[in-house]
């Protein structure tokens, strides 16, 4: 003869008693352990997601830096041009001058910026290196000036023009080169 489940607890009142208490209790414990996993998930997940939105700012104002080093470029190129023009020479050697702060200014920025960002991305282990962007910015800078004092004190400036026109794109090959190798770091971000 079988047992109803009535019978059994008549014959066995704890059963029962454990019974309710396991119903109780179980989806409750179901319950803390599944927000404690999540709790414990989300923060290496809020951490990670962190980092990749502050590595994707970087990026960013990376970008917008190579950009605004671009537009300086072909700003100081059209001074240096505009101050070879000039027919008196004493307002060529005055614009000459001015020509050369502004390049001092914008060649500080871009040691100052490379250092930074090359750190910033060392911390956050990427590969991206701005030495030898700054290197051959530096050397594009500076065959600028050779070009600006070959040609200050000639009456003739038509050659120098194409001579910066060269260096300009031998520097809008190196910005390019790097806001690829940024862009496609961006994207693997994503």
């Amino acid at each position: 003869m079988y047992m109803s489940y009535d019978d059994l607890i008549k014959l066995y009142p704890w059963v029962d008693l454990i019974m309710e208490l396991f119903k109780g209790i179980v989806p409750t414990f179901v319950a803390l352990l599944a927000i404690f996993l999540n709790n414990f998930f989300s923060q290496k997940r809020d951490l990670l997601y962190r980092k990749k939105s502050l590595q994707l700012d970087y990026c960013e104002k990376m970008l917008q830096w190579l950009h605004e080093i671009k537009k300086d470029m072909m700003e100081i190129t059209l001074e240096l041009e505009n101050a070879l023009s000039r027919r008196n020479p004493e307002e060529r050697v005055e614009r000459y001058n001015n020509f050369l702060k502004y390049f001092s200014d914008m060649n500080k920025i871009i040691t100052v910026w490379s250092d930074t960002y090359n750190m910033v991305f060392g911390a956050f282990g990427c590969d991206i290196e701005f030495d030898q962007f700054k290197k051959k910015i530096i050397e594009n800078s500076d065959d600028i000036i050779r070009i600006g004092q070959k040609y200050i004190r000639q009456s003739d400036t038509e050659m120098a023009t194409d001579e910066i026109n060269n260096v300009v794109c031998k520097s809008n090959k190196v910005i390019d080169e790097n806001i690829t190798v940024l862009l496609k770091k961006m994207s693997k971000l994503y």
